[in-house]
């Protein structure tokens, strides 16, 4: 490879052999785990000595009350005591008046030792918790070195990994296709995945129909690598454009035919044109040009005096119809004519097509849109239709920017051709409508900002949904009851009697009377109370079956952002990819896709996040292969995974870098942007 002459330009070093499409970002800090060893915990002081402290300090002043009062107490009484004996006998006043003494002192002694084991108390407490606190000191600051030796081994491990990793696409993959997007992100990506593709497959054929000439940069990186660059602009350069070089006059009536229509019209219209042009082509002979057949075309309309047929060949073209059957033509004539005179010019000068350059790029003019600019747009993609299957190129890579309005039926066959061939196909929509919605999905896409919402929701529904389980429903009840009876019973009752009689015993007369009465009286009351309270809590969820990444995501996607839907196995992965070239300039980057690396486990890591940053997974396909079963569940009847939870697929939160704005007018700077998270 040839010096470099820019230095300083950060575009060479995109030339690195290697398809990718930008970087995907990897924070690191994810990969953060926690010390694992919990901190140390202050040691406790023996309980005894603070109930024994506390109590010493909270009754010490009671306690040298009592002794002073006693003893001082007893030195007065036994000091009144003592004239009373002094007077009675010297030697018993002499007894007193120590036994007064003694008590002073005594009372002082109480209070002294009081004093003395409320400090021993406060001492043996003070040093008890001093021992404690120098033990977890020690305790903290043999833990704070080991956390921080822990956190400078992970400092050390995080700083050997990758921030940004190259996107590429899958093994076998046929062709990429591009979605949405801005001009600025669009040649962002050309930059990026061009450079790529020249380094790794060889010669580039670029053909560029919108009109902005988007492969600035990657000419620029082309140059600065040594390889050769080949621009032409059309119409403008038609001249030195030949599409037609090699072609004998069978494939060039059906690549005028093809273009014209454009896999439209009808069948009728499409074979009498092709016969008419291929009776023509006989009679103008091996030299074929778009002018001698548009000069034919106007002698058959009775224009004579064509300068670029001799007067021979105007005469076996005049001969080719009757004038009756040229009158009656004379419309499809005209229309033929009218296709096919703005390519008069092509191939006049002397070109004989593209040169051979290892970067070829059609640039399409700035003049805005045309039936030229429509006609030469079906050519070109014919042209490369013949020239793949003429197998003038093998290996390489071919890109259309701006296919919006080429059929899908000749985009289906020059894929299937550029497979064959061995050739990468890369092409690039605008807008995702009806050509670009046919042909969808026969390789990997990428998709960029779509700001239409109907475009947004059909490529969210091309990306899929997925089954989740969400929190369908939440019940809550709170009830209660109370009866309360009180009953009063009352009743009594009241009964009177009585009886008299007599009777004789000899002489006498007795006479007897009785007389009975009673009463009763009864009462009760009887109460009852009863009360109750209920309380229920419920939340029920249901399976939902959502976007995998939501219309309002793919809308708002910044300039240098896009959505990658590549196969990985027999499942499929969206990946969020960055292609702001400058990405190249900023550490711990690599030019190589690097293998997702597990994060730690939800309760190692110092920041828990589920799923692999800058990924969703799509589908994951079981094995059709049985599974191994346990002999105890054969026994049971119940297959493997049946009743328990898969693994819930999480949307990957894309972290927001900060990096270098591109010297270009743009309204956000590259990796910023609402939305740009695809969950």
């Amino acid at each position: 490879m040839t010096e470099i002459a820019h230095r300083d330009s950060p575009l060479p070093r995109l030339a690195v052999p290697g398809e990718r499409f930008g970087w995907i970002f990897q924070d690191r800090n994810l990969y953060r785990r926690r010390f694992p060893e919990p901190p140390p915990v202050p040691g406790a002081v023996p309980p005894e000595l603070v109930t024994r402290a506390t109590t010493a300090r909270q009754q010490a002043a009671r306690r040298i009350g009592i002794s002073l009062g006693v003893g001082l107490g007893l030195a007065v009484l036994f000091g009144c005591c003592g004239r009373f004996a002094d007077s009675l006998n010297p030697v018993l006043g002499g007894l007193v008046m120590f036994l007064v003494i003694l008590s002073a002192f005594g009372g002082l002694g109480g209070a002294a030792v009081v004093w003395l084991l409320k400090r021993q108390a406060e001492r043996d407490l003070s040093t008890a918790q001093e021992q404690a606190r120098s033990g977890y000191e020690q305790a903290r600051a043999g833990w704070e070195a080991r956390r921080v030796e822990f956190e400078q081994h992970q400092q050390r491990a995080l700083e050997q990994m990758y921030e940004w990793s190259a996107a590429a696409p899958s093994p076998g993959t046929r062709r990429i296709d591009v979605v949405g997007g801005t001009s600025y992100g669009w040649e962002a990506l050309l930059t990026v995945f061009g450079g790529s593709l020249l380094s790794t497959r060889g010669p580039m054929t670029l053909v560029d129909f919108t009109g902005e000439a988007l492969c600035g940069e990657l000419m620029s990186l082309a140059e600065q690598t040594g390889r050769s660059v080949r621009v032409t602009g059309f119409p403008s350069g038609l001249r030195e454009l030949d599409l037609l070089a090699g072609l004998s006059a069978r494939e060039l009536v059906d690549l005028l035919v093809e273009s014209m229509y454009g896999e439209g019209g009808e069948r009728a219209d499409r074979h009498r044109d092709a016969m008419l042009l291929g009776e023509l082509c006989d009679v103008l002979g091996d030299d074929l040009t778009i002018a001698r057949i548009v000069a034919g075309l106007r002698v058959l309309t009775d224009r004579p005096g064509q300068p670029a047929l001799s007067e021979i060949e105007c005469s076996l073209v005049v001969s080719l119809m009757p004038e009756e059957a040229r009158r009656q033509a004379h419309h499809q004539l005209r229309r033929l004519e009218s296709f096919l005179r703005p390519l008069e010019t092509l191939g006049q000068g002397g070109g004989g097509g593209p040169a051979p350059a290892e970067l070829s790029c059609l640039v399409a003019d700035r003049d805005g849109r045309s039936a030229q600019h429509e006609l030469l747009k079906d050519l070109l993609v014919q042209w490369l239709i013949r020239r793949v299957s003429r197998e003038a190129v093998s290996g390489g890579s071919i890109v259309l920017v701006g296919a919006d309005e080429v059929h899908h039926r000749q985009v289906e066959r020059l894929s299937t051709l550029c497979e064959r061939r061995g050739i990468r196909l890369v092409l690039f929509y605008a807008h995702l409508r009806e050509q670009a919605l046919h042909t969808l999905g026969g390789g990997e896409v990428a998709f960029m900002r779509l700001g239409n919402h109907r475009e947004a929701q059909q490529a969210a529904e091309f990306i899929g949904r997925q089954h989740r389980f969400v929190l369908s429903g939440l019940t809550r009840t709170l009830g209660g009851d109370e009866t309360h009876t009180l009953a009063d019973t009352q009743g009594g009752s009241e009964t009177e009697g009585g009886s008299e009689g007599s009777r004789g015993e000899g002489k006498s007369l007795i006479r007897q009377r009785s007389r009975n009465w009673s009463r009763s009286r009864n009462w009760s009351q009887t109460q009852s109370v009863a009360s109750g309270t209920s309380w229920s809590d419920a939340a029920a969820a249901q399976r939902v079956y959502e976007y995998a990444v939501e219309p309002r995501v793919l809308q708002d996607l910044p300039d240098y952002a896009l959505l990658l839907v590549k196969g990985e196995g027999r499942g499929s992965v969206v990946q969020a990819v960055e292609c702001n070239p400058e990405i190249v300039t900023l550490p711990h980057m690599t030019m190589d896709p690097v293998p997702p690396v597990p994060l730690p486990p939800v309760g190692e890591a110092a920041h828990p996040v589920s799923g692999p940053s800058g990924q969703v997974t799509l589908s994951q396909p079981a094995p059709f292969a049985p599974q191994p079963t346990s002999p105890e569940q054969a026994a049971s009847g119940v297959l493997p995974g049946w009743g328990a939870p898969g693994p819930q697929q999480q949307p990957v939160r894309q972290p927001q870098p900060q990096q270098p704005p591109r010297q270009r007018p743009q309204s956000d700077p590259p990796g910023s942007g609402p939305g740009w998270d695809p969950r």
